[in-house]
């Protein structure tokens, strides 16, 4: 079996960036947790170049030469943005894209899962939302809202398989007045009432509609049986590196993954975000395929869905 060598991603690639945008006047670099680093741990770079509508900046992943991202600054220290913005997946598809002004965001924006379903539309006038619309990956309708120029808005939310999620209203982006909230099946889990985000009184019910005395909260993330302890043990035991592989200038990489645990507390929808080698990727997203059930999201007295993002790390063995 051949043996395949890996040098750092930024080494390998800075030629094509050299070559690329020798125009550009400002070059950084950046690890997988998007912290500025040397060249020899970077995972995404920065190009950055003075445009006749401002500053142009592009983030790569180094990994695939692919863009993350490109939009217009108003400054040299890209901390103001101010025009058209895209941003793409490892896979080179969208995953948003809209326009600032001056650091506000204006118009229309639109959001994409990385299948090229659409998850979200959002309108916005000075940075404020006025009605925003979301998807599923299935296309079902996940969540509606509108807003009045005083700040009201009326949210409905909706399952994945069309179910109602929860409905109620706010004011100022804060709970007010009575909402309701679902189970999957369609049977109410809770009623509540809010005033300026503080609750006044609520009641639970079962998966079949009946009524609870016991209004304890047991709101909760997804969480893997036997806690992080035991998550981080099966990281470790049932990870494998990759075969005739070794990596030159480091002893360690690491791929970072999302996924969906659902309301049975399955895996699913799996996918990279900072991805290093199609070898490596494609390990990290096995071994979260290869994860147990874990136990579902609590909100509201009831189990939702959940995201997590998990950074996988590959060590290598010293000869």
């Amino acid at each position: 079996m051949p043996t395949f060598v890996f040098m750092k991603q930024a080494l390998l690639f800075l030629f094509f960036f050299c070559a690329l945008h020798a125009a550009a006047q400002e070059r950084k670099y950046y690890d997988w947790e998007w912290k500025p680093c040397d060249p020899s741990r970077a995972r995404f770079v920065s190009l950055t170049e003075k445009t006749d509508s401002g500053w142009l900046r592009k983030d790569f992943y180094l990994s695939n030469k692919q863009l993350q991202m490109k939009g217009l600054y108003a400054d040299s220290a890209c901390t103001i943005p101010d025009g058209w913005f895209r941003y793409y997946y490892a896979n080179g598809n969208w995953s948003a894209a809209g326009r600032y002004v001056n650091d506000k965001k204006e118009g229309l924006w639109l959001s994409y899962h990385i299948n090229g379903m659409m998850s979200d539309s959002v309108f916005y006038e000075s940075g404020k939302p006025l009605y925003h619309m979301g998807w599923h990956k299935n296309g079902y309708a996940s969540d509606s809202s509108v807003y009045d120029a005083a700040g009201a808005g009326v949210h409905i939310y909706w399952y994945d398989n069309g179910v109602p999620s929860a409905a109620g209203r706010t004011y100022k982006g804060k709970l007010n007045g009575r909402w309701q909230y679902f189970h999957k099946n369609g049977k109410p889990a809770s009623v509540e009432g809010y005033d300026n985000e503080k609750q006044l009184n609520r009641t639970y019910y079962n998966e079949e509609g009946v009524p609870l005395t016991d209004t304890t909260s047991h709101d909760r993330p997804a969480t893997f049986k036997g806690g992080n302890t035991k998550w981080k043990s099966f990281l470790e035991n049932r990870l494998e590196f990759p075969q005739g592989v070794r990596l030159v200038n480091t002893d360690m990489i690491t791929v970072v993954i999302e996924a969906t645990i659902d309301e049975e507390g399955n895996v699913t929808d799996v996918m990279v975000t900072v991805p290093f080698n199609p070898l490596f990727d494609d390990e990290a997203v096995k071994l979260m395929q290869r994860s147990p059930k874990w136990m579902p999201a609590i909100s509201h007295n009831r189990r939702v869905k959940h995201i997590i993002r998990q950074a996988i790390f590959f060590g290598q063995q010293p000869e």
